[in-house]
């Protein structure tokens, strides 16, 4: 009776992993810490019944690159996307007819004039939905810029969150102050309905660069970008665009209403302008 030893490989205990792995850890595919070359020194395989040997003569190990440190927490940015997908599906079912016609408000064309809402417009729910939609979708990519460009280098992961929390608080009460302004400004002048038809266009536009944005932070988070820098221009290039459109509609709206240009560069100025200006001076810009 003849028995058959199977395969076998003696490893030396040093090139066991045991215990917690180094803090400045190695990858090999995200699965394998190293932090130094291992040499493994086959003792042999042998099979028998059959005059064969196999024989591993040295198996080396190498080190792997090192891991650049993430700058932007990857599983809070797939749940302000998650979020942003429920809200724009919510959205499209109960306010599908309001979401076409705010986009349509974005063309040159003369608009018909909106039916006089009350000045809580801005507080129902399509609306809401709609800001809540732009505010995290803008504040998530203003996050990704600042911190994947270098501009700000975060301590830990949590900084992106607290970041992206600040920058979307900071655009909600910016709409808000804009609407009670737009709303002050329109009693005082009694320019309601060039006011309102511009507030529209406000927040569509905002809603219109919200969804171009949520499609590049998708692109940002989840594909394996090696420079994500050319997305974050293109954002920001369509950002830029969006806004030269929502002034010249702001144009053609004055023009409309037969609304002196004066007027229309002193709006600008101090509702265009000199918030901007503002923002860069306490941001340290000059």
């Amino acid at each position: 009776m003849i028995t058959v030893t199977g395969d076998t490989v003696t490893a030396p205990a040093a090139d066991t992993l045991t215990g917690a792995a180094r803090g400045n850890t190695f990858s090999i595919g995200r699965f394998l810490p190293l932090n130094e070359e291992h040499v493994l020194t086959g003792v042999g395989t042998q099979a028998g019944g059959i005059l064969r040997t196999d024989i591993i003569q040295q198996a080396e190990r190498v080190a792997g690159l090192p891991l650049p440190p993430e700058k932007m927490n990857s599983d809070f940015g797939f749940i302000i996307l998650s979020l942003s997908l429920l809200l724009l599906t919510l959205l499209t079912v109960i306010a599908r007819k309001s979401v076409f016609t705010g986009l349509s408000s974005l063309s040159f064309r003369k608009q018909p004039a909106p039916p006089p809402p009350g000045t809580s417009e801005v507080f129902t729910w399509p609306p809401v939905i709609r800001n809540i939609f732009s505010a995290l979708n803008i504040s998530l990519f203003a996050t990704l810029s600042l911190l994947l460009a270098g501009i700000l280098k975060p301590d830990s992961l949590a900084d992106s969150v607290w970041l992206t929390a600040i920058i979307a608080g900071s655009f909600i009460a910016g709409v808000m102050l804009r609407h009670l302004t737009s709303i002050v400004t329109a009693e005082l002048t009694g320019w309601k309905n060039p006011l309102r038809e511009y507030m529209n266009v406000i927040y569509n536009v905002w809603f219109t660069t919200a969804l171009l944005l949520f499609l590049l932070n998708a692109v940002i988070i989840f594909s394996p970008l090696n420079n994500p820098l050319p997305v974050i221009i293109a954002g920001l290039a369509v950002s830029v665009i969006l806004l030269i459109i929502r002034v010249l509609r702001l144009l053609v709206i004055f023009y409309n209403w037969h609304i002196s240009i004066l007027y229309y560069i002193l709006y600008l100025c101090a509702l265009e302008v000199l918030p901007v200006l503002v923002i860069l001076k306490i941001i340290g810009v000059f």
